[in-house]
């Protein structure tokens, strides 16, 4: 399964959709649109999604582009932001709401990887305005837009292939408790 995912994610990073005003091929213009960290956190948690992570932002920037530095700040900024976000509103969304099959399936697969692409992409943004002076190089309006088309992606190619492991793999989903889920 991991190799799997590994395999999967690396070709799915390489397609490569970009926001307005970004200069195709720069990892700060966004250049996936399949994160895959917060499916790997709901279904193997975040410690086992950042170790499958790794190989994947090593294969995809290192040994195809041949940039390691790049390599680690994708995978600080493209798997771990995102994993840890995800993390998060896993966490909240297991807390303070009821536990509902179509809780976990919406919570965990959709809103845990929306909010995981947005608070990324907002924390990328941040970086660029202040650490690189960027204000007059982006275009805020149609970087914003970008990122929530960006996010809707993601969030429903999660929840979508969530539903499927639930459905065929339930085991493979670490969020999953099937006396807590389904005990009605």
């Amino acid at each position: 399964m991991a190799l799997a995912a590994i395999l999967f994610l690396t070709i799915a990073w390489h397609v490569s959709p970009t926001l307005p005003g970004q200069t195709p091929g720069r990892f700060y213009g966004l250049i996936f649109h399949f994160y895959g960290a917060a499916l790997l956190t709901a279904m193997f948690g975040v410690a086992i999604a950042l170790s499958i992570l790794f190989p994947v932002a090593l294969l995809s920037d290192c040994l195809i582009q041949g940039n390691l530095i790049e390599a680690a700040q994708h995978y600080l900024m493209v798997c771990v932001l995102p994993a840890c976000f995800a993390y998060l509103t896993i966490q909240a969304i297991q807390r303070w709401v009821p536990k509902h099959l179509f809780v976990l399936i919406l919570g965990n697969g959709y809103v845990a990887a929306f909010l995981s692409v947005i608070l990324s992409g907002i924390t990328l943004l941040i970086g660029n305005l202040f650490i690189n002076g960027g204000a007059a190089h982006i275009d805020l309006e149609g970087w914003l837009l970008g990122l929530i088309i960006i996010a809707f992606m993601e969030g429903s190619l999660s929840e979508m292939l969530l539903a499927i492991f639930l459905i065929f793999r339930p085991n493979w989903v670490a969020t999953y408790n099937e006396d807590a889920y389904m005990s009605r």
